[in-house]
């Protein structure tokens, strides 16, 4: 009887790669909460600006881990790790839903259209990644979506009149996907680069 409950103990324990996928999904969170972002780059503090960062990092590392190729053996590891870590994300949204009183019969309804923004940010990161797009249009996509809350709308960056703040976030972009290792990853932990700071107007005329 007591090999049966150890049995069923351990059935109900989470699986490690689901722990590995809600630890990359706090690193996420942390890294995508940092002020620099808010402060010195501009992006606005509110929800959906949060939303844009957020889930650029959690797809930078999911694109990270897909990008394995079919020989490689941590291929089948990376790939669960990436599903158990955008498992995380939607059931923290699920759950943020609900912390806002959003009754259970309305959740999935509003977390259709989430999950839906969520794979077409992801995918176009993607896209623009795969065609080795170069600074200013990973700049002009990170203007229309992570700072289009303000006033960096899509005519502004496709007319090549790309924001300052949304070229410098797409250096930013680069320093992520160069410092991020798969091995790293699969045992929970991201290498996260440093933002580099902007030069505020006032900086430049004091210097």
């Amino acid at each position: 009887m007591q090999f049966n409950l150890d049995r069923l103990k351990t059935f109900f324990q989470p699986r490690a790669v689901t722990r590995t996928g809600e630890k990359l999904y706090a690193s996420c969170v942390s890294q995508a909460r940092l002020p620099i972002f808010y402060l010195d780059y501009g992006i606005e503090d509110a929800i959906g600006a949060r939303f844009e960062l957020l889930t650029f990092h959690v797809g930078t590392v999911i694109h990270t881990l897909k990008g394995l190729s079919p020989e490689d053996r941590r291929r089948e590891q990376a790939q669960d790790t990436a599903q158990a870590l955008f498992d995380a994300f939607l059931l923290a949204l699920d759950n943020t839903l609900r912390e806002q009183g959003t009754g259970d019969l309305s959740v999935p309804k509003k977390m259709k259209p989430l999950a839906e923004t969520i794979y077409t940010r992801m995918k176009h990161w993607e896209d623009l990644w795969a065609a080795s797009a170069d600074r200013e249009a990973q700049a002009g996509y990170a203007a229309r979506t992570i700072f289009a809350g303000v006033g960096f709308d899509g005519e502004v960056a496709d007319s090549g009149a790309v924001p300052a703040a949304a070229l410098a976030f797409a250096d930013y972009i680069e320093d992520v996907r160069s410092g991020l290792a798969v091995d790293d990853i699969l045992e929970g932990r991201i290498g996260w680069p440093e933002p580099r700071a902007l030069e505020t107007e006032d900086a430049a005329q004091s210097a």
